[in-house]
């Protein structure tokens, strides 16, 4: 197995030794094996905010085996909890099968293909699915945690764009509820206009409504699988959160409706200082037009 990783991981990969601390394929096997002893075979792997393994169990059961940088077990525990609580009341997320150390195991799930969220029926599916997210986990324990802000940058533009759009998003106020920071199609895999699986859940936490909503407004098109634009336009932000609305079947107030426009300006924001930091072209973000726009 250390030979289809090797196929997989460039000796220099820095996202690889910056979540497993190496990018050796034997020393990496061999810590799978260590977490998930029952393992024979690796037939997927993927890293990016943690290090992903498709393996194979004895008896021929498959599982996804996910190692986490900077979530204490503890945190992991308790959204493994939150994602049984869906699974069992019917949400489309893979089942999750305990904790491993620094690591996740869950059921294999990979029916259904991408979809295009610009398209305005899978746009709302989307909106539709994070609000019945924050509905069943109402009650559920998860970890708060420090919600991204982009305000070290060390260019000026991005800077002053990044802390209007905080204060403006922290005056929002608004229910707490149980969501995801990373809210994106690139996550989900559809059936039609179903979705079947709603993958990557490490993200879990509890924070105001108006934020989470903000967030996923700002990226939701967003996705690896497709030649699509990874992001919505200005209007297609405004039409993801009255989506969410009209599917809250309550409108946010003048107030938590400035917090989300602000909350997807801080994202949009954090976004561009992180392809600036590794040498990407930050133009298509047009962010100077966006925040100019989104916030009052």
């Amino acid at each position: 197995m250390s030979e289809f990783l090797a196929e997989r991981i460039a000796v220099d990969d820095p996202v690889v030794h910056w979540i497993l601390g190496t990018t050796d394929p034997r020393t990496i096997w061999q810590e799978v094996q260590t977490l998930c002893p029952e393992a024979v075979e690796c037939f997927a792997f993927h890293a990016r905010t943690g290090a992903l393994f498709g393996l194979t169990l004895r008896g021929g059961a498959r599982v996804a085996l996910k190692v986490h940088r900077s979530r204490a077990s503890e945190d992991l525990a308790a959204m493994q909890l939150i994602q049984e609580h869906l699974w069992r009341y019917g949400y489309p997320t893979p089942r999750p099968l305990g904790v491993r150390g620094p690591a996740t195991l869950e059921e294999w799930r990979d029916e259904g293909s991408s979809r295009d969220a610009h398209v305005p029926e899978i746009r709302r599916e989307l909106a539709r699915q994070l609000l019945r997210l924050t509905q069943l986990a109402r009650g559920q324990s998860a970890a708060a945690d420090v919600v991204p802000s982009a305000t070290a940058s060390g260019v000026e533009w991005i800077d002053d764009i990044a802390r209007e759009a905080q204060r403006q998003r922290d005056m929002g106020g608004g229910p707490s509820v149980v969501a995801r920071h990373d809210w994106t199609i690139g996550r989900v895999r559809f059936v039609a206009e179903k979705p079947v699986v709603v993958h990557g859940w490490d993200s879990l936490s509890v924070g105001a409504e108006t934020v989470f909503v903000g967030e996923a407004a700002s990226h939701f098109t967003y996705t690896e699988e497709l030649a699509v634009d990874p992001w919505p336009s200005v209007d297609e932000t405004f039409l993801f959160i009255a989506d969410y609305e009209r599917a809250r079947n309550a409108p946010f107030t003048r107030e938590e409706q400035a917090a989300a426009a602000a909350a997807a300006v801080c994202v949009r924001a954090d976004t561009a200082r992180l392809i600036r930091a590794v040498g990407g072209d930050i133009a298509p973000l047009a962010l100077p037009e966006y925040a100019a726009a989104l916030l009052q």
